[in-house]
């Protein structure tokens, strides 16, 4: 009887351990839907179609618009800037990884990158065009029509192919082979004392990982975590999409409006326990944090930025560029390189 117990006792043990939330590393390639298999004709077709100002009520903007390849697929600014040149309410969520989210938008509203195409068009503040427009538009095209000829053979051009395309591009943007991604694969030298103090941290005592798990450091779920709303968007209490810590350090804001503006400040506001106003709880609790732990933490979310940055056969030597593809009937310079510099420590713009 006691050994059966014991035995019970062992198997709890290891399902309460397999339970737990993981640091795992990122590798291959995001899942794609049956319906839209990737191929090199689709994906230079998708890019084309993701710096075309065509698709946009004013022939001014186009998804790179928002999402520049120099800036990691950010904007560079703490909230998105609008079609009327406005501040909209919401920061612009970058792209990397983008194929492993399992829901859009900072509320997740959507599932699917090809659902999600068609959104910023359809809002007047951010691109302003009809759908059935934008179809039309590249109908017109000749250097299109040929492109959507080898990209999807027999098929007549559709938004719905427009979407397909794009999709099948933004699955390309990657971001893996950090340093925490070579330390879990069997680097032990892969991160400084500093950044494995800040793990132990981020696994312990911070309690991050309770939100911040799995291969993308997300566990895909939606909190309040008393982040106070700006300019009276949103309901206090609302919950959002826990954001994949990845390139962290690569960000010019954080939060899903943009209030805090460096690492640092999303460390004190998780240390204090959030800022949730009077009548609401946060789902987060005071940390006590000493100086030294806030600086491991930081170390730690320095490891996260990743090296290869594309899933492409073209892919430029550098393995922290993004090379813009030109494809003939359409030049397009390259696109700027990352400027690191600055993109480590957003504390930089002082703001």
């Amino acid at each position: 009887m006691k050994y059966r117990a014991i035995v019970v006792l062992l198997s709890l043990s290891i399902v309460w351990a397999a339970d737990q939330p993981q640091l795992e590393p990122l590798t291959g390639a995001p899942p794609h839907p049956p319906d839209n298999p990737p191929s090199q004709a689709k994906i230079a077709l998708g890019e084309e179609l993701f710096f075309d100002q065509t698709l946009s009520g004013n022939n001014r903007r186009s998804c790179g618009t928002c999402h520049k390849a120099e800036l990691y697929f950010t904007d560079g600014l703490s909230r998105a800037w609008g079609l009327n040149e406005s501040e909209l309410s919401r920061k612009t969520p970058g792209l990397l990884n983008v194929g492993w989210q399992r829901s859009m938008f900072f509320d997740g509203r959507v599932k699917t990158l090809e659902e999600q195409v068609s959104k910023p068009l359809e809002n007047h503040q951010e691109m302003d065009l009809d759908p059935a427009e934008a179809a039309a538009r590249i109908q017109a095209d000749p250097y299109y029509v040929r492109a959507f000829a080898e990209a999807f053979p027999g098929e007549e051009i559709s938004f719905a192919l427009i979407a397909k395309a794009i999709a099948g591009y933004e699955r390309t943007l990657v971001s893996y082979d950090s340093d925490l991604d070579r330390y879990l694969l069997g680097d032990a030298e892969a991160l400084q004392p500093a950044a494995q103090r800040g793990m132990e941290l981020f696994t312990g005592k911070a309690e991050c990982i309770r939100c911040h798990h799995g291969p993308l450091l997300t566990d895909h779920g939606f909190h309040y975590n008393g982040v106070p709303e700006r300019d009276g968007h949103g309901a206090p209490g609302t919950k959002y999409k826990t954001q994949s810590l990845r390139d962290a350090m690569r960000r010019y804001s954080f939060m899903h409006n943009g209030l805090l503006m460096n690492v640092r400040q999303v460390i004190e506001h998780y240390d204090r326990g959030g800022s949730a106003p009077a009548g609401f709880e946060a789902e987060i609790r005071p940390l006590n944090l000493s100086d030294d732990e806030k600086s491991d933490l930081t170390a730690f979310l320095r490891a996260l930025n990743g090296r290869v940055n594309r899933l492409l056969d073209h892919a430029p030597e550098s393995p922290d560029a993004f090379g813009a593809r030109t494809r003939p009937g359409k030049p397009k310079a390259a696109a700027p390189q990352p400027a690191d510099g600055a993109a480590q420590d957003p504390s930089y713009l002082n703001r």
